[in-house]
This record gives C-alpha cells, sequence and structure tokens, in this order.
C-alpha cells in the first residue's frame, strides 16, 4: 500500500565514513572559465554527494521507530546527506517478485522499491551557497533474498534559488538555476557492504542558470553534465564536454571538484 507523503525536519550530517579528511580547492579549475556553468558543476556535485550519502541506508532515507521497513518518517537527505538543515517529505512502496504490492518490507520477499521524495533548504560549499529544492522518483530493484547490490533507475527535477558566488576578488555572482535529471543504472553496494561507493552507472543533468540585470546585464547559460560512477571515491564529471572528478570524501561545506587526477586538499 503507498505509505501517504511523510512532513519531517532533521539536520543532515554526512556519516563517519564518508567524511574523510579531503577537502577542495576552487583554485585551478580553469578547465572551466565560465563561473556561471562552474556553478552548475558545483550544483551537480552537491547533489551526487547528498545520493552517495543517502544510498548508503536501507532505503535512501533513514528511517525512523519502524526501522525503514515500513516506510513512514524518515529524513530524506539521510544521516550522510548534506550537512545542512533540510525539511522534506518522502513515501515508498515495496514490490515482491511478481511486481505485487507489499503491505510491508520483507527481508527475503521485496525485491523492489518505489520511493519519491522532496527536499529543501540551504546549503554552502566553501565560497558558494545557495538555496535549493529538490525532488527525486526513484526504483530501486535486486533486493530480493540475499542481496549484494542494488540497482537504481529514476528521475528528478531541483530548483536552485539565491546561489551565491564570492570571487577572489570580492566580487558577487547571484543567479537562479533549474535542471532536470535522470539516474540510469547506478549499482550500489547493499548497505553494511565493504565497497562504500557505487561502483557503475551515471547521473545526468540538463541545466541552466540565469542572471537578472548582472554587470553584465542578463545571462543565461546551459549545461548538460554527466556524473559516471566506477566503485572508487571519485566519480567522472562531463560538464558541456568538459572532464573533471568529484571528491566522493568531500567534508560538507567544502568544494567538491577537482581536475582529474588532482590530489586532494587537507
Amino acid at each position: 500500500m503507498r505509505k501517504g507523503w511523510t512532513g519531517l525536519r532533521g539536520t543532515l550530517a554526512m556519516a563517519a565514513g564518508l567524511t574523510a579528511t579531503a577537502c577542495g580547492d576552487s583554485t585551478g579549475l580553469d578547465v572551466i572559465d565560465d563561473g556561471l556553468v562552474l556553478d552548475m558543476a558545483i550544483v551537480a556535485a552537491d547533489a551526487a554527494l547528498e545520493d552517495v550519502g543517502t544510498w548508503g541506508q536501507s532505503f535512501g532515507f533513514r528511517a525512523g521507530h519502524s526501522g525503514g521497513r515500513t516506510g513512514g518518517r524518515g529524513l530524506p537527505g539521510g544521516r550522510h546527506g548534506t550537512g545542512e538543515e533540510l525539511s522534506g517529505t518522502h513515501s515508498e512502496t515495496f514490490y515482491d517478485a511478481n511486481g505485487v504490492e507489499q503491505e510491508a518490507y520483507d527481508e527475503l520477499t521485496t525485491a523492489s522499491i518505489h520511493y519519491e521524495s522532496e527536499v529543501s533548504g540551504d546549503v554552502a560549499r566553501d565560497n558558494w551557497s545557495a538555496n535549493i529544492y529538490r525532488l527525486r522518483d526513484m526504483t530501486v530493484t535486486g533486493l530480493e533474498g540475499e542481496e549484494t547490490h542494488r540497482t537504481r533507475n529514476g528521475t528528478g527535477e531541483e530548483d536552485i534559488t539565491r546561489s551565491r558566488t564570492v570571487e577572489e576578488d570580492g566580487s558577487v555572482r547571484s543567479s537562479h538555476m533549474v535542471g532536470s535529471f535522470t539516474y540510469t543504472n547506478v549499482v550500489v553496494p547493499a548497505p553494511g557492504s565493504e565497497t562504500r561507493y557505487p561502483i557503475s552507472g551515471t547521473i545526468t543533468r540538463t541545466m541552466s542558470a540565469t542572471i537578472v540585470n548582472g554587470p553584465n546585464g542578463d545571462e543565461t547559460r546551459a549545461a548538460v553534465i554527466t556524473i559516471t560512477f566506477d566503485g572508487d571515491e571519485t566519480a567522472n564529471i562531463v560538464v558541456n564536454g568538459e572532464e573533471m572528478e568529484i571528491d566522493l570524501t568531500t567534508r560538507e561545506g567544502r568544494f567538491p571538484l577537482r581536475r582529474r587526477g588532482g590530489n586532494r586538499g587537507g
């Protein structure tokens, strides 16, 4: 039975296992010379870190008294989320191998989960900050029996307001962004596995960013962003054809992008 949307509010924090002593450095990323496009890359990387953190949970969020087996109250970003105070809702539906809806999750017979989540709030990473609003609609398969991996497919939308970047010279760039995204065959180790990061799959984003009445008048940029996972602590990100990496161990509030093959900061 479809569980009703459940209101909640909580503080989302990166889990200890995903908060290694990495810190990013926005300097030197001259592979992208357009500030608005770089801002969209930061948004995509921030969302990927939120995803990877929550995927270590039972169903992609931390459940309440039910222990995550029958839906109900939970944190949409999970305790591995962005580290900011976010508000949101989620609902989930369980199915057996024949596609028959189940009243509750069963460790052996539940084969897939369909869940929807909504999350909003303020986030900040070094010299960038914004208010985010994201909707996700996802199906998780591969749960039946003694599972080792789960596969995620789905779609989502986002609206990023009050995006604000402070440049090294003290100038400020403010913009509004909108986007849609698709998860394609993202294979994630089952919770509790030694391997913590997605071993394959992609997240593809189409985004646009707009500045109104800026120093150069009205400006609009578009970006197509593809993130690819391969099982280690970095993910490849291609932004309008330019390649970088996302450091999946980035601490909350720190810059998540680096040049390919670059060293993590302290």
